[in-house]
C-alpha cells in the first residue's frame, strides 16, 4: 500500500512538473502585443514571434536593473519603467533579451524571432482565393507557402502576392523578386491540353510566252553580228500545271514560242499534339537530310550531319483560370527542294530547304481558334526582249521580239486551336485504318482493287450509311 502511494505521488509530481514547464515556455505570436511575466524562483523563458517594425510590451514581476540584448540590430529595447519595457522589431532574424534584478539574478529570458507578419497575408489569401487552402508561415525572414490550390495559375498568383507583400511591392529591374518566398504549394490534377495546328498554303503560278527568240550569227565582211533575245526567266522552277505551247525553227537559231503554263499547289499540314499543363511536348513527321559538316584531307573523307525536315510542332500549355490556356508554340513545315541548291564540287550538291515557321505565345479559351501567322505574297515578272529598233516597229516588230510574263501568288495561314481533353475508352477512338482490308489476289489482279469493298458499289461508296467528318475522323450520321 505504501509503495503504491509513493508511486502515485511520484507520478503526480512528474506530471505537475511537466505541466509547469509547458506553462512557463509558451510561444507568443506577433498578434500578442502584451506579455506579463509571472513571478517565479527560476528563470522564465518566453519565445516571441514579432513582425518587423512591430512592438510588444514586456511586463516583469519585479524591478529590473540591467537589460542585456544579444543583437541590437535585430530588436530594440526601450525601458519605460523598472518593470515595463517595449521591444521593437528592426530586422529579420533571431536574438534574445535577458533581464537582471538588483541582486544580479536573471528574471526572464525573452527569445525574439523577427519574422514577416503573415497573419494579414493569410487573411488576404482566405478572402481573395476562398476555394484554395493556403497556409502561410514565416521562416528566417522568408515566407513559406504550403497547401493546395485549384490551378497552376493560382500558384503563380499566390507567389506573386507573397513576393510583393514581403518586399513591400518593390521589384528589381522590373522583375518580380521571389527569393524570399518558399513555394510548397500543390494544385489539383493537372489538365491535359490537345493542340491542333493547321498550316494551309495556296500557290498559284501563271507563265506566258509569246514571240520569237532570235539567236543567230551573221557576218558582214569582216564583222560579226550576234542576235540573241532569249528568255531571261528560268521556267523550270515554276510550279507544275497545265501547259500548252508551240515551238518551231526559223532562220539560224531563231525559235517561235507560244507557251502558257498555269499551276496550283495546295499545302496542308495539321499536326496534333497533347501535353499536360505546364509540360512541353514535341512532334516531328518527316525525315532528315545529310549536309557536309567537315572534310578530312588525309583520308579524303567527307563528314556529314543530318538536319530534320517535315512537319514539326513544339508547344508548352498552361491552363489558367476559367478554362483559358496559355500556349508557347513553335511550329514548322519544311521540305527539301532543288530550287536554290548549290554545287560545291562535281560530286557534292547541297539542297535548299523551303520553310514555313512561326514561334509565338498566345492565350486562348478551350476550343477557340486564332490565326498565329499569315502571308499574302504576289510576284510579277514581265520582260520584252528583242532586236533594238526592229522590235519597236508596229506589227512587224513582233517578228523581232519576245514577250515573257510570270505571275506567282502565295497565301499562307497558320491556325491554332487548343482543347482541354480527358482520356476516353479505346473503343471511342476512331482509327484511320478502321474498316480497311487489303484486297485478295482475285480482286487485285482482275478487278483492279487495292482494298476490299463492303456494302457499296464499284466506286467504293457505302449505300447503307452516309459518312461525314474531316479526313481521318469519319463518323456515321
Amino acid at each position: 500500500m505504501t509503495s503504491k502511494f509513493i508511486k502515485n505521488s511520484l507520478t503526480f509530481v512528474m506530471v505537475s512538473t511537466l505541466a509547469a514547464l509547458i506553462q512557463i515556455s509558451p510561444t507568443y505570436s506577433a498578434d500578442d502585443s502584451y506579455i506579463k511575466i509571472k513571478n517565479s524562483n527560476t528563470v522564465v523563458t518566453r519565445t516571441v514571434n514579432l513582425g518587423k517594425d512591430k512592438t510588444i510590451i514586456i511586463d516583469l514581476p519585479r524591478n529590473a536593473r540591467d537589460i542585456l540584448i544579444g543583437n541590437p540590430e535585430i530588436a530594440e529595447v526601450v525601458a519605460r519603467s523598472a518593470r515595463k519595457s517595449y521591444v521593437i522589431g528592426k530586422k529579420h532574424g533571431t536574438t534574445n533579451i535577458i533581464y537582471f534584478d538588483a541582486r544580479n539574478r536573471r528574471i526572464a529570458n525573452i527569445i525574439i524571432n523577427i519574422e514577416p507578419a503573415v497573419a494579414a497575408l493569410a487573411n488576404l489569401f482566405a478572402t481573395k482565393m476562398p476555394n484554395s487552402k493556403i497556409n502561410v508561415e514565416a521562416l528566417n525572414g522568408n515566407i513559406v507557402l504550403s497547401g493546395r490550390v485549384n490551378t497552376a495559375s493560382q500558384v503563380g498568383k499566390a507567389v506573386s502576392i507573397a513576393s510583393k507583400y514581403i518586399n513591400k511591392g518593390a521589384s528589381s529591374e522590373g522583375k518580380l523578386d521571389t527569393k524570399n518566398v518558399i513555394n510548397m504549394l500543390t494544385y489539383n490534377a493537372r489538365e491535359q491540353v490537345m493542340l491542333k495546328i493547321s498550316i494551309v498554303e495556296m500557290q498559284r503560278n501563271s507563265v506566258k510566252q509569246l514571240g520569237i527568240d532570235l539567236s543567230a550569227t551573221m557576218g558582214v565582211g569582216s564583222s560579226i553580228i550576234n542576235f540573241n533575245n532569249s528568255n531571261p526567266f528560268k521556267l523550270g522552277s515554276a510550279s507544275g500545271g497545265a501547259t500548252a505551247g508551240l515551238t518551231g525553227g526559223l532562220l539560224g537559231g531563231s525559235v517561235i514560242k507560244a507557251l502558257e503554263q498555269i499551276g496550283v499547289v495546295r499545302t496542308l499540314a495539321e499536326p496534333t499534339l497533347t501535353a499536360i499543363s505546364g509540360e512541353s511536348a514535341n512532334f516531328l513527321a518527316g525525315g532528315e537530310y545529310p549536309i557536309p559538316s567537315g572534310y578530312d584531307s588525309d583520308t579524303n573523307t567527307v563528314f556529314v550531319e543530318y538536319k530534320p525536315f517535315g512537319v514539326s510542332l513544339t508547344f508548352t500549355p498552361v491552363v489558367l483560370d476559367r478554362g483559358r490556356i496559355s500556349l508557347k508554340i513553335k511550329t514548322e513545315v519544311s521540305e527539301v527542294t532543288t530550287d536554290g541548291a548549290i554545287t560545291i564540287s562535281k560530286d557534292i550538291s547541297l539542297p535548299s530547304v523551303k520553310v514555313r515557321r512561326t514561334t509565338t505565345t498566345v492565350e486562348l479559351p478551350s476550343g477557340g481558334s486564332l490565326v498565329l501567322a499569315g502571308l499574302i505574297q504576289e510576284s510579277t515578272k514581265k520582260t520584252i526582249a528583242g532586236i533594238p529598233f526592229f522590235k519597236d516597229i508596229p506589227i512587224l516588230g513582233t517578228l523581232f521580239r519576245s514577250v515573257d510574263f510570270i505571275n506567282s501568288e502565295t497565301e499562307l495561314v497558320i491556325i491554332a486551336t487548343p482543347y482541354i481533353v480527358d482520356p476516353v475508352a479505346e473503343e471511342d477512338i476512331a482509327r484511320p485504318d478502321a474498316g480497311f482490308k487489303v484486297a485478295d489476289d482475285f480482286s487485285g489482279s482482275f478487278m483492279g482493287q487495292i482494298n476490299a469493298l463492303y456494302g457499296g458499289d464499284a466506286s467504293g461508296s457505302a449505300n447503307q450509311e452516309s459518312f461525314t467528318g474531316d479526313f481521318g475522323f469519319v463518323g456515321s450520321e
